[in-house]
């Protein structure tokens, strides 16, 4: 008979994403199911449904975070706060729910209504403080397929430059750019194209995606987004969206071209990221030897910023028993191992 465990859930917007420890505290499923939550609440209701079909978990402990308040289908964050509550608990037992609160600790889901700003949009904190519970100092940075979020640490102390997104933004801890859902538009206003600077059109015609899938440091297995048009995520398709971009057309250009017109843009989002860590370290410096610890689809971008800052690189996953999985959805992993060593 299966023994209850620890799940840990982060809700998006965009994604569900669940990990489960076992009654041993050891990971042994990460799964991440595609949640158009924007579209309603229940859109969350059957994702968390499937979630548990594939799981078995209704048993375990539960530690639950999100991000999904933000979506527009909550005219304001505490109404989404308090709408993913009731959702989850419809399909859980609330007796077994705890919700992550940062410095407020774990609270039971009528105190995280209550207290919905200690709640909304947490699911960085709990992998900067599980990072920062394995390795002395650093920069825990956790690049998904919307956000970065930027956390630095020193003697296993956080040093959290402001717990809303608003502060967050303001102090460079957090970045509105990802590996796949960015659109191009919000990295540059030109690009070059045969020779000459082209401005971009104004609409989501291509995606950071398209231009990680062109430069071979994304596989399209590890993408659940759809495309901007809707079409897979090969080379020949991320191409004619990216000249879309530059009003042309991918035959316009050879194959050799699109690919310095996406290092062009791979570069201005390596370098705002670079940019957001020289401001982080400004307000909290680590040892010029502590390590970029990187998390997140987009990790390989963290990588790319440590050698640019001649930092060390750490892989999360090497935190979280090796799994690869745990590292691509670092805030359900960190909340499962939290769980497991803090609820049971």
């Amino acid at each position: 008979m299966k023994q209850p465990g620890f799940c840990g859930w982060d809700i998006g917007g965009a994604h569900l994403k669940v990990a489960r420890c076992n009654e041993h505290g050891q990971l042994e499923q990460i799964i991440q199911l595609p949640c158009a939550l924007w579209r309603g609440i229940d859109e969350l209701r059957q994702t968390l449904q499937q979630a548990l079909n594939r799981l078995n978990c209704a048993s375990d402990t539960h530690a639950i975070t999100m991000t999904g308040e933000l979506v527009d289908a909550f005219s304001h964050r505490r109404e989404g706060v308090a709408a993913i509550i009731d959702c989850v608990t419809q399909r859980l037992s609330a007796e077994r729910c705890h919700i992550y609160a940062g410095e407020k600790g774990w609270l039971t889901p009528e105190q995280a209504k209550n207290n919905w700003q200690a709640v909304a949009s947490m699911n960085w904190l709990a992998s900067a403080a599980y990072t920062a519970s394995q390795t002395d100092s650093g920069l825990f940075m956790d690049i998904g397929s919307t956000t970065c979020d930027i956390v630095p640490f020193t003697s296993h102390q956080l040093q959290v430059l402001g717990l809303s997104d608003h502060q967050r933004q303001r102090r460079g801890s957090l970045v509105y750019t990802g590996a796949i859902r960015t659109p191009l538009m919000a990295l540059a206003t030109e690009a070059p194209l045969n020779g000459n600077k082209v401005a971009l059109t104004a609409e989501w015609f291509a995606s950071s995606a398209d231009i990680w899938r062109l430069l071979g440091k994304l596989e399209e297995s590890r993408i659940q987004d759809s495309s901007a048009d809707g079409q897979p995520w090969t080379a020949d398709h991320c191409r004619q969206r990216l000249a879309r971009m530059l009003a042309a057309d991918a035959d316009d250009a050879d194959a050799r071209e699109w690919q310095f017109v996406a290092q062009w843009f791979a570069e201005k989002q390596l370098q705002r990221i670079t940019e957001a860590c020289l401001q982080v370290q400004t307000a909290s410096p680590q040892p010029t030897d502590s390590p970029l610890i990187g998390a997140g689809v987009g990790r390989f971008i963290v990588e790319m910023v440590a050698a640019r800052l001649n930092r060390p690189y750490l892989d999360f996953s090497s935190l979280c028993q090796s799994q690869s999985a745990a590292a691509d959805h670092a805030p359900a992993a960190a909340l499962a191992l939290l769980a497991a060593q803090q609820l049971s």
